[in-house]
């Protein structure tokens, strides 16, 4: 459902002004309060994080932090779970990205979550496979569920 602060024509006064139209609904949280890390793959200095906000009564789930990941991890072509999000932390269904990665030859890395819970990653051929990292910052999904 969309959120309309104000209906046409309706007269707005200071109180009705006070209303959130950005919440909060749940803080910064390390992913491993929320889930857990398949084997290469680990929560890097800038940890890996999520919180929900609500956008004029819209949600909206954010991410930022980096995902280290050890070199081979990531095969070319193959979609592999990196970090599976427990119940509560999933999406309804799938969404999928492009995000930077460290030591990809400047190949985007290819992300998905899935409503498993499964945050999945790949890289072409051409990247080879000496990732280091995956950035997360820029990544959201609006109305998740």
């Amino acid at each position: 459902m969309v959120y309309t602060p104000f209906a046409a024509g309706e007269i707005i006064t200071a109180g009705k002004l006070a209303s959130r139209l950005i919440e909060e609904v749940m803080e910064w949280t390390a992913f491993t309060d929320i889930g857990s890390f398949t084997a290469g793959f680990s929560a890097a200095t800038l940890t890996p994080m999520m919180r929900k906000i609500r956008v004029m009564g819209q949600e909206r789930w954010e991410y930022k932090g980096r995902i280290a990941v050890v070199a081979g991890t990531i095969v070319a072509n193959v979609n592999t779970t990196c970090f599976n999000f427990n119940a509560g932390y999933r999406p309804a269904f799938e969404h999928g990205y492009q995000l930077a990665g460290g030591t990809t030859g400047f190949y985007g890395v290819r992300t998905t979550l899935q409503p498993s819970g499964a945050l999945q990653v790949g890289l072409p051929t051409a990247a080879g496979n000496n990732a280091n990292g995956i950035l997360l910052d820029g990544l959201h999904i609006d109305a998740p569920i």
